[in-house]
């Protein structure tokens, strides 16, 4: 896919679901262009790979309940409650079949929804996604004391220095609630039912989720790869946007056929 850097336009809107007033953005091509819907962890910054995507597609930006700039969340109590969520949000934004990428926490929400609502997901992809394996620890903390764990160049972290500090310990405190660093069993078990095209992302260096992880789901994925992305930590879009758009343009494109051989690895350089 051949990905520019202009930056699109997005209108802002909202949608009651499950009780929640959900925010969310809309841009990029009119149908029938093809529908992406995204969902972010943290406010990470997924503005770019979002550009990127609707130079061809329409897309679909989830803010999910309790991060960035919506109220505290108190009523979910699980991440298959903020799925749930997310799927009666979905229902009435984007009504057809999607390719659904998360990001972070944002992904294990997406896997949820994905095994929850599996005829409305035409592909997944999973951004440093820490429902299995993650080494654990606190999400709390200051920004500088996130970016050692966050970044492979946590010298380099401005842009997380910048953020609303309330904003980030907020989610931070929403994440480490609904145990989004913790091993999900459950989700494990139910791996093998996910049927779509499914890319899985990490960085080479990402401290919050072991090795092994990447190998978990392209073996128990029936259709999926994954790709690694080098000189990266958890947020790659933070430090590795142009690698991370290639990657992820490259499969919502081609899926199956973006890689030669099902399962296998790929270093981006």
């Amino acid at each position: 896919m051949n990905v520019t850097q202009r930056e699109a336009v997005f209108q802002e809107g909202y949608v009651e679901a499950d009780g929640f007033r959900v925010r969310y953005f809309e841009g990029g091509q009119p149908p029938p262009a093809g529908a992406v819907v995204m969902v972010d962890g943290m406010t990470l910054g997924l503005t770019a790979l979002r550009d990127a995507l609707a130079q061809q597609y329409r897309v679909v930006d989830i803010e999910l309940p309790g991060l960035g700039q919506s109220p505290v969340n108190t009523k979910s109590r699980t991440v298959q409650d903020l799925a749930n969520t997310l799927a009666q949000a979905l229902a009435k934004v984007a009504p057809e079949r999607y390719t659904l990428i998360g990001a972070s926490f944002g992904a294990n929400v997406a896997l949820w929804h994905t095994l929850q609502a599996p005829d409305r997901v035409e592909a997944l992809i999973l951004i440093s996604p820490t429902t299995i394996l993650p080494t654990g620890g606190p999400m709390a903390g200051s920004a500088e004391e996130m970016a050692q764990r966050l970044l492979a160049h946590p010298e380099n972290a401005q842009r997380l220095l910048a953020m609303d500090q309330a904003v980030f310990a907020q989610e931070a405190a929403l994440i480490q609630r609904l145990k989004g660093t913790t091993h999900d069993q459950e989700a494990e078990s139910k791996l093998g039912e996910i049927r779509c095209a499914t890319l899985v992302v990490f960085g080479l260096n990402d401290q919050l989720v072991a090795p092994e992880a990447a190998r978990v789901y392209t073996e128990k994925i029936p259709n999926s790869n994954h790709s690694i992305v080098y000189d990266a930590g958890h947020a790659i879009a933070a430090e590795r946007p142009e690698a991370l758009i290639n990657a992820v343009a490259d499969y919502v494109e081609h899926r199956e056929t973006f890689i030669v051989g099902r399962r296998t690895g790929m270093l981006n350089p």
